[in-house]
């Protein structure tokens, strides 16, 4: 490593503290005032490096990295708005407790409200989202100075990954010379000689948290005694494998069913979880079965049939759990808010219940989704309907497979009529914010982390909003197939209060905003390969040959919105009719 000044030796401290916290893999957006942070983070063999042109893009791609395995990526940028760009993808991480370290580059703070080129106030640039901020005092060619950065850094790092988990910045001022120009050369390398030599241990985390005796004992005789108990668990960007796999076991002893959004990290596992609630729950028989105590586990779930189930309800007794305390209860159903490791939880109570009589709300749900089911197999093809395009990319997928689903209509229509068959997926999304920037180049995260094959659903608006995450995936993920719903516009709108002034021409200037572009062009501009499917079957093969193939695909569905509209509503009431029968 080139440390031959006191910027270069900045840049190579904070990287190499990071790497000793855990830090495996940085983004890095190209930048004069960054270059120390870059050159160390590129001469590191323990980091991975990812260069991309589009800060903006840049952020959701190290967004979509750290979801993969739970460790922060690391993000670098220059000096200026290109630190701004990022805010998009903190805010996301933020809202979805994902773990994320922003390393953002400045100018001296002599240089603030001089009118100095490049140069914007960047101090809590980010406002309340990040879980750790701090202004790193200028480089000095000394080894005290090099303990205090490299304790700011593991202090970040411990926050980053601590309950609640989220992103944490770093602001580095560096002044000239950036490069690695030999300047008071000998000091430098003989501080970062002392500094390879010692180890700064990173801090330590927060503590596990068990439910003390006092809240899990009263709890435990409120989940014996209830007649309809009911599990619902939300989105979780977080969820882990052990979180699932208590969550699964505590409904196997209690006899509830599990009601597990898309992307609760349980949808693709099998009995109690229910899948197609979407569709029964409009049904007036089995809306009206009422639970009397639900455990709710993760963020707001996607769908509005459910939401509407549970404010119907409200009068049940919910207890939600949840690792920390941010608001994941907009509409306050909770009657009980217990802060605790989750997986602890679930073990804590599946202990203490012994044995328990099955929920009253078991048979019905269950035997109405399996009614869903049964009528999704024997689907007669309707190529208008572009539910049937994803519910045929999504069967096709190889077991292990990543899902990545992008907002407005693709996440509900997976969220609806998707459920396990027999192949295991992990499906990631964004709900912290539930928009539709990054939603290519967070995809292209995933998938370049998980080095399995990877099918995104997206939206032609939110395809346009992300076009350079083409580019994130051509150098990145030639493992990613994109199932592009072509509508020109935004269909959602046509599902919402909005259709009823459909007839106005302020509907389509406003809402609908048909962009009429030809986007098969993207093929030639960044190399990836081009399929347009005329009908639900052809998607199929298309993603099992794309498995293999070391290029991005994208296959492309065209539709009209408003036939689109009509077809889905036709299916839903196919299906949630066959739920009562």
């Amino acid at each position: 490593m080139n440390v031959v000044n006191a910027s270069t030796l900045q840049g190579a401290v904070i990287l190499r503290q990071l790497a000793r916290c855990g830090v495996r893999k940085v983004v890095i957006a190209p930048g004069s005032r960054s270059t120390p942070l870059a050159l160390a983070a590129a001469s590191m063999s323990e980091l991975e490096c990812f260069t991309l042109i589009d800060e903006r893009s840049a952020g959701f791609f190290a967004l979509g990295l750290s979801k993969v395995d739970g460790i922060p990526a690391g993000l670098i940028c220059t000096s200026g708005t290109a630190a701004a760009n990022f805010l998009p993808a903190v805010i996301e991480a933020a809202q979805s407790c994902v773990p994320l370290v922003v390393l953002t580059a400045d100018r001296p703070a002599s240089f603030r409200g001089t009118g100095a080129p490049q140069t914007i106030n960047q101090v809590h640039l980010y406002g309340t989202y990040p879980r750790f901020f701090s202004d790193l005092l200028e480089a000095r060619a000394e080894i005290t100075h090099c303990h205090r950065i490299a304790e700011v850094c593991a202090e970040a790092f411990a926050a980053a990954v601590s309950g609640p988990q989220g992103p944490v910045h770093l602001n580095v001022p560096f002044d000239e010379p950036v490069a690695p120009v030999p300047k008071d050369a000998e000091n430098t390398a003989e501080a970062w000689r002392a500094f390879e030599r010692e180890e700064i241990p990173p801090v330590s985390c927060s503590a596990v948290r068990r439910a003390p005796a006092d809240i899990i004992v009263p709890l435990t005789a409120r989940v014996k005694d209830a007649l309809c108990g009911l599990i619902v668990a939300g989105p979780s960007a977080a969820r882990t494998d052990d979180e699932a796999d208590a969550i699964i076991t505590l409904g196997k002893r209690l006899g509830w069913p599990i009601l597990a959004d898309v992307l609760s990290g349980l949808r693709f596992r099998a009995h109690p979880v229910v899948p197609h609630y979407d569709v029964f729950l409009r049904e007036e028989s089995l809306a009206s079965l009422a639970p009397d105590v639900i455990l709710a586990f993760g963020a707001h779930p996607t769908s509005k049939t459910l939401n509407t189930y549970l404010d119907r309800h409200v009068a049940a007794h919910t207890i939600r759990v949840q690792p920390h305390r941010l608001g994941q209860d907009p509409k306050r159903r909770a009657s009980r808010f217990v802060e605790a490791n989750v997986a602890l939880f679930c073990r804590d109570l599946a202990e203490r219940v012994l044995s328990s009589r099955d929920s009253l709300l078991f048979d019905p749900f269950q035997r109405a989704a399996m009614q869903v089911r049964s009528r999704i197999a024997a689907l007669s093809v309707d190529k208008e309907c572009e539910a049937q395009y994803v519910l045929e990319a999504v069967c096709a997928l190889t077991d292990g497979a990543r899902l990545v689903l992008g907002n407005s209509m693709p996440i509900r229509y997976a969220d609806a009529l998707i459920a396990a068959q027999g192949h295991t997926h992990v499906a990631y999304g964004m709900r912290g914010a539930n928009g539709i920037d990054g939603t290519i180049s967070h995809a292209a995260g995933v998938a370049a982390a998980c080095g399995r094959p990877a099918l995104l659903i997206s939206g032609d608006l939110a395809f346009l909003h992300d076009l350079s995450g083409l580019l994130s995936a051509a150098r990145f993920a030639p493992n990613l197939t994109i199932l592009l719903l072509n509508n020109d516009g935004g269909g959602l709108f046509h599902f919402l209060l909005e259709h009823e002034f459909e007839a106005s021409p302020e509907f389509e200037l406003l809402h609908g905003m048909p962009h009429g572009l030809n986007l098969s062009a993207c093929a030639e501009l960044f190399g990836v390969k081009w399929h347009t499917a005329n009908t639900p079957r052809d998607v199929g093969d298309v993603v099992a040959d794309a498995a293999a193939a070391p290029v991005p695909h994208v296959i492309e569905v065209r539709t009209s919105r408003e036939a689109n509209h009509l077809a889905y509503n036709r299916l839903i009431e196919h299906l949630s009719r066959a739920a009562a029968s």
